[in-house]
């Protein structure tokens, strides 16, 4: 499904503003370090590789759009020294782990969705209003096989009132080959009724008032179809670079509705590149 502005992703994640401090009281990951992967901290200590990094996307401005544009989320990681970098996706939400075991992984998880209106295109003035909203509730991970096949499932809901529920549903094979990791599977986004209308659907108040829009009542169900696509490189122990790349075709309700029919376009493109810098942190209360 869309994966609106900016949806931090990379493993387990905490608030941006932890690594705000752990930049100003950590260290950069030295050379001595590099040969080996990170050295175990010392006994005793709580160290950890946070990793903190920026994603600038060109894509659609809001789910169905046919005019694209750019925006940029942040992503932050944190793992244990010994661990390589977790395999996700670029598109994952912003989620943590509180299970975490080698096939299966379940957690909160929050994703921003992009808003319709006015503000973003103007054409789209007397239609009803769809601002952006965050999207919270659960994730849950299954390992087909480990560390190279996964499926994803996130439910979601707006913290608004009148937003519905959003479910994406993912699967990703994975290969590291020496400093590559590349990644690649499928994306199907279901909308409930009240998400879907909010989204696609036209209120006879809204069609008279466009005189554009014929008034339209969608329906929830699946929405979107896709493939989604990462390669990643590690520079050094530090330096990550990641490229990107989205395709989803809307269908049902989406595919079919005034809106999407009048000013909006089926297929979907997303590209993007991700920078990533990794230091050590000895910051006590980080997991």
């Amino acid at each position: 499904m869309d994966r609106p502005a900016l949806p931090p992703r990379c493993g387990q994640r905490r608030l941006a503003a932890f690594c705000l401090v752990g930049a100003f009281l950590s260290r950069p990951v030295s050379a001595a370090d590099a040969g080996s992967g990170y050295a175990l901290p010392p006994a005793g200590a709580q160290s950890r590789i946070v990793s903190l990094g920026v994603f600038s996307l060109y894509g659609p401005r809001y789910l169905g759009a046919e005019r694209d544009g750019p925006f940029a989320y942040p992503t932050l990681g944190i793992r244990r020294p010994d661990e390589p970098f977790a395999l996700d996706s670029p598109d994952d939400g912003l989620s943590f782990a509180v299970l975490d075991t080698s096939r299966l992984k379940l957690g909160p998880v929050a994703s921003p969705r992009q808003g319709r209106d006015a503000g973003v295109d103007r054409r789209f003035a007397g239609l009803d209003h769809d601002p952006w909203a965050i999207e919270v509730g659960i994730f849950v991970d299954y390992w087909l096989l480990p560390d190279r096949l996964r499926t994803r499932a996130e439910l979601r809901h707006g913290l608004r009132g009148r937003d519905g529920f959003a479910l994406d549903l993912s699967a990703d094979l994975f290969e590291r080959t020496g400093r590559f990791t590349l990644s690649i599977g499928p994306r199907l986004g279901l909308l409930d009724t009240a998400l879907a209308q909010l989204q696609f659907g036209v209120s006879s108040a809204a069609s008279a008032r466009t005189g554009f829009f014929a008034p339209y009542a969608a329906s929830g169900g699946l929405q979107t179809v896709g493939l989604s696509s990462a390669v990643a490189y590690d520079w050094s122990d530090a330096w990550r670079t990641t490229l990107y790349g989205r395709y989803d075709r809307l269908v049902g309700d989406a595919a079919a509705s005034t809106i999407t029919q009048r000013l909006g376009a089926v297929d979907q493109f997303t590209v993007g590149l991700g920078i990533t810098y990794s230091f050590r942190s000895d910051l006590p209360f980080l997991p």
